[in-house]
């Protein structure tokens, strides 16, 4: 998969909107808008976004250097009416998230948790978000093929989920940059 906005490019304030606004409003406006520029969400990239998942649009992907992007994951936490956000915050304060990047660790920052809207989608009636990850300028990523990799370690010690991806950052007048 190649990615490429076209003549417009990925912005800062682009990838900051995906990192803030996925599991909220900004997913309800990118699959209700006839256009999704603008939209506070991200599809498969096209606003910048790159996650870590094994076989996802975004494994191989390639990218334009002369973008922003956002490297991130999010967590989803739900279940019946009786579900509070004190319920999502006990799970998801206890998560440990930790990326890597070319084999070096990643600083992140993390999200406040929020409400998901739309968690019918996913089986759920009440449901809660964050979103983990580092905003990355032009400048941060070199040219050429990158290994991503992502765990989350549970309250337990546990490994609870552990992924990764390789994705490609093309010169400027190429690929994605064309």
């Amino acid at each position: 998969m190649t990615t490429s906005s076209g003549s417009r490019r990925i912005t800062r304030g682009d990838v900051e909107a995906v990192l803030q606004a996925f599991g909220g409003g900004g997913r309800a406006v990118l699959f209700h808008s006839k256009t999704a520029e603008g939209a506070p969400a991200d599809f498969f990239g096209s606003h910048g976004s790159i996650r870590p998942f094994a076989g996802s649009p975004w494994d191989g992907a390639h990218f334009c250097a002369e973008d922003w992007h956002v490297i991130l994951i999010g967590d989803i936490e739900g279940g019946d009416g009786s579900f509070q956000h004190g319920d999502a915050e006990r799970i998801m304060n206890g998560l440990d998230v930790s990326f890597t990047l070319d084999g070096a660790a990643l600083p992140t920052t993390r999200t406040a948790i929020k409400r998901f809207v739309n968690p019918e989608q996913l089986g759920l009636q009440v449901a809660y978000y964050f979103q983990q990850g580092q905003i990355m300028s032009p400048a941060d990523l070199s040219i050429g093929s990158h290994q991503l990799d992502v765990t989350v370690v549970d309250a337990s010690g546990q490994q609870s989920f552990q992924d990764g991806i390789t994705f490609v950052i093309d010169p400027p007048g190429t690929g994605a940059c064309a």
